[in-house]
């Protein structure tokens, strides 16, 4: 077992396991369980039991990964709020701006997750709202106009891999004043992201080593005093009126009513410190190394159909005349895991160039060339039995 392994407790309790869907959960190390641990073992009470010692430090731990949170996408404590993850963040802001948004277009690109295209078709859709998609970094730079008032889009994608330049397609959004939305779900796992190119970014721990059920979503704060929130409830309220009118506090958790994931918050923040500690220069040399050593081994397939490049750490392919899922189930029975079909990115079939499905392995720095050597040898000898499915 190599030493990056040996941070994870799946590892530990699952020796044979080979894991290749690292676009849609990375593993947890015990930095992260351990938090989790923590919470649960030592500080188990309710936000709202402030005025006690552990409700003081509850408080404090919030706090303090609230502004961990912010610092790591050059954000301040008050434009970050804790989300359920990525697709809750992106269903509150666009439910959010479309109570200040009635009209013009919103552009999306054909490699968008559908958590990033459906809550705008929903919350628009009764609005006098157009739609497009794109392909292309230039085809999205060339489709911005005083008409387009919001981009959703990847800055990094979770299938092809596709290259935008968020500096360049912020700077037009600026031109014209639309609202650029950044999903960062895959990027801020291997690169630097940043509010400073961006009016609204959103990504899930659960991506970048640590917990489900808990995400962020950062929204710079010129936008967000425009905006109310998605949702209402317990923690955010400052007084009931008599009728209908109400007051709500004037601090960040006037966006997070409810009982906050507090055990998720413990670990999201050991998450962003340990992915500090390994650093992105480390993720990347290891991810590009594996992927590289992974596409040479793939295209020595005689019935294999590469759909990635070189140089992609998120590889999509196909064996020959064989259904991915087929290949997929086939893979995950014998304890090696991918992913078929798109990805929850369903518009990228409209592009000719593309197949509707695909087999999709995607690499973290956890992985090496022997979780390589064994998926590519079952591919081999499972000739016969896909050919028989």
């Amino acid at each position: 077992m190599n030493k990056y392994k040996e941070l994870f407790p799946m590892y530990k309790n699952n020796k044979d396991i080979i894991y290749l869907d690292n676009a849609a959960l990375a593993f947890k190390p015990y930095d992260v369980v351990n938090a989790g641990n923590d919470f649960y073992e030592k500080y188990s009470i309710s936000t709202r039991t402030a005025d006690s010692l552990l409700g003081i430090e509850v408080a404090k731990r919030i706090n303090e990964t609230r502004k961990e949170i912010a610092n790591f996408v050059e954000a301040d404590e008050n434009e970050m709020i804790f989300t359920s993850g990525t697709t809750d963040g992106l269903n509150q802001i666009a439910k959010m701006l479309s109570s200040i948004i009635d009209e013009g277009e919103i552009i999306f690109t054909y490699f968008n997750h559908s958590s990033n295209i459906v809550p705008f078709l929903e919350n628009f859709k009764n609005k006098n709202i157009s739609f497009k998609y794109v392909d292309s970094n230039e085809e999205l730079l060339n489709s911005i106009n005083q008409n387009t008032k919001i981009v959703a889009m990847p800055e990094v994608t979770n299938n092809f891999q596709i290259e935008y330049d968020i500096e360049a397609i912020y700077n037009k959004c600026k031109k014209f004043g639309t609202i650029l939305i950044n999903d960062a779900a895959q990027a801020v796992v291997h690169k630097p992201v940043s509010i400073k190119n961006s009016d609204v970014i959103v990504f899930s721990a659960n991506k970048m080593f640590g917990p489900t059920g808990i995400g962020a979503l950062i929204i710079k704060e010129e936008l967000i005093r425009k905006l109310l929130p998605s949702k209402w409830g317990g923690g955010q309220v400052q007084a009931i009126g008599n009728n209908c009118d109400w007051t709500s506090r004037t601090t960040m958790v006037r966006f997070e009513p409810g009982t906050p994931n507090l055990a998720g918050i413990f670990q999201f923040r050991a998450a962003i410190n340990f992915l500090k500690k390994i650093g992105f220069e480390k993720i990347n040399e290891i991810e590009n190394r594996v992927a590289n050593y992974f596409y040479d081994e793939l295209i020595k397939l005689d019935n294999i159909e590469l759909a990635s490049k070189r140089g992609d750490r998120v590889l999509l392919f196909n064996l020959k005349n064989i259904p991915s899922q087929d290949v997929a189930s086939y893979l995950g029975h014998r304890n090696v895991y991918v992913r078929s079909g798109t990805f929850c990115a369903h518009k990228f079939k409209n592009l000719d160039r593309y197949s509707s499905s695909y087999i999709r392995a995607s690499i973290s720095f956890y992985n090496d060339e022997n979780d390589v050597d064994v998926i590519i040898k079952l591919l081999k000898e499972g000739g016969d039995f896909l050919d028989f499915l």
